[in-house]
C-alpha cells in the first residue's frame, strides 16, 4: 500500500468519528427538548403565568366591552342627541299650542275690532246726521239778525266753543275730501255747510263780525279759511263752500279790524289765485270781485296797494270791466278805479 492510500484511509476514519460525535450530540439535544416540553405545563402552573394571562384577557375583554358596548361614546352621544331632540320637540309642541292660542285670540280680537268699527261707523253716521239736521236748522234761524244778537248778548262763550268746533270740523273735512268732495246730499257735507252758513250769518251783523274777528277762535277760523280755500277742488261740489267763505270774507272786510286781519293773511294772493282761473264759474268770480272791491275801497296803505297791484291779474279784471256782464262788469270797473286812485299813495310815506 502506498503512502496516498494510507492517508485516505486515515481521513475516512476521522470523518466517521466526527459524524458519530454529531449524532450523539443531536440525540442529547432531542432528549433535552422532549424533557423541556414535558415539564413546561407544570412550570407554567407553578409560576402563575396562566393566571396572569387569564387576568389580562379578562381586563382586555372589559375594556373592549366598554369601548364597543351599549355605554360606548357613540351611544352616549346618540343618547344626548335623542334627549335634546325630545326636549326640542316638547318645546315646539308648547310653542305650537301657544301660537294656536294667539291665533285664536287674534281672530277674536279682529272680530271685536270689526264689530267696534261697525258700531263707530253707525254712531258716526248718526252723529253726522244729527249734526246736519241741527246745523241746518240753526243756519236758518241765524238768518234773523235778532237771533244772532241774542246769542252774542248772552251766550258768547258758547259761540266761541262753536267757532272752535267749526274750525276743527272744517279742517278735517277738507283734509278728507281734498281731491274730490262728496255729493251735496252727503250728511257730512250738509253738516259742514250748516256750520259755515251759521258763521256767515254771524258775520253779516256788525256785532257778529266784531265778535268773529276779536274772538281767538273766530280769528283762527278766518285764517284757516284764507289758507285752505286755494286747496279746494274745482268741482261743482265745492261751490257752496266757496260761496259761503267768500261771503264771510266780504262781511269781515267791512270791519276795520277785520280788514287789517285779512291783509295780514294776504287775502290778495288768494283772490288772485281764483281770478287767474279761466274756468271759474261766474258766481264765484263775482264774489271774488266783491271782496276785492271791499278791500280796495279807500285803501291808502302803500304796502297793501303794492301787494295787490303786483299780484292781481289787472288785465283780466279790465277785460271783465269792458264786457257785457252787467253787475259783474260794474264791480270790476269800480275795482280798477279804486286801484288806480290808490296808486298815488305809493311812495308817499
Amino acid at each position: 500500500m502506498d503512502t496516498n492510500a494510507e492517508e485516505d484511509q486515515t481521513n475516512l476514519k476521522d470523518d466517521e468519528q466526527f459524524l458519530i460525535s454529531v449524532e450523539d450530540t443531536l440525540q442529547t439535544v432531542e432528549k433535552s427538548v422532549h424533557k423541556f416540553m414535558k415539564d413546561l405545563p407544570e412550570a407554567l402552573v407553578t409560576s402563575g403565568l396562566d393566571l396572569d394571562l387569564e387576568r389580562l384577557n379578562i381586563q382586555d375583554r372589559q375594556k373592549i366591552q366598554d369601548l364597543i358596548g351599549p355605554k360606548s361614546l357613540t351611544d352616549r352621544i346618540n343618547k344626548e342627541e335623542k334627549e335634546r331632540i325630545s326636549a326640542l320637540e316638547f318645546e315646539c309642541s308648547q310653542l305650537h299650542g301657544q301660537l294656536r292660542q294667539q291665533v285664536d285670540a287674534n281672530k277674536k280680537a279682529q272680530e271685536e275690532i270689526q264689530y267696534l268699527r261697525e258700531q263707530i261707523l253707525n254712531q258716526s253716521t248718526y252723529c253726522a246726521t244729527l249734526g246736519a239736521v241741527l246745523g241746518n236748522l240753526t243756519w236758518r234761524a241765524s238768518r234773523c239778525p235778532e237771533i244772532v244778537d241774542v246769542w252774542l248778548s248772552g251766550f258768547q262763550d258758547k259761540i266761541g266753543e262753536f267757532l272752535s268746533i267749526t274750525d276743527g270740523s272744517f279742517v278735517a273735512f277738507i283734509n278728507t275730501y281734498r281731491n274730490a268732495f262728496p255729493p251735496t246730499c252727503n250728511v257730512e257735507y250738509k253738516f259742514i255747510i250748516g256750520l259755515l252758513g251759521i258763521v256767515t250769518n254771524i258775520s253779516a251783523t256788525p256785532e257778529g263780525r266784531e265778535f268773529l274777528i276779536t274772538d281767538p277762535n273766530g280769528r283762527a277760523f278766518i285764517q284757516k279759511m284764507v289758507k285752505l280755500m286755494p286747496t279746494l277742488p274745482l268741482s261743482q261740489g265745492s261751490l257752496s263752500l266757496k260761496r259761503l267763505m267768500l261771503m264771510t270774507f266780504y262781511n269781515v272786510s267791512m270791519n276795520k279790524t277785520g280788514l287789517q286781519h285779512l291783509f295780514e293773511l294776504r287775502i290778495g294772493d288768494m283772490l288772485s289765485y281764483y281770478l287767474k282761473n279761466n274756468s271759474l264759474p261766474d258766481e264765484i268770480l263775482f264774489l271774488c270781485l266783491r271782496v276785492l272791491y271791499s278791500i280796495t275801497y279807500g285803501l291808502t296803505n302803500p304796502k297793501y296797494i303794492h301787494e295787490l297791484i303786483t299780484s292781481l291779474p289787472i288785465g283780466k279784471i279790465e277785460n271783465i270791466a269792458t264786457s257785457n256782464k252787467n253787475e259783474m262788469s260794474t264791480v270790476a270797473k269800480q275795482v280798477i278805479k279804486q286801484l288806480r286812485d290808490s296808486q298815488k299813495y305809493i311812495g308817499s310815506n
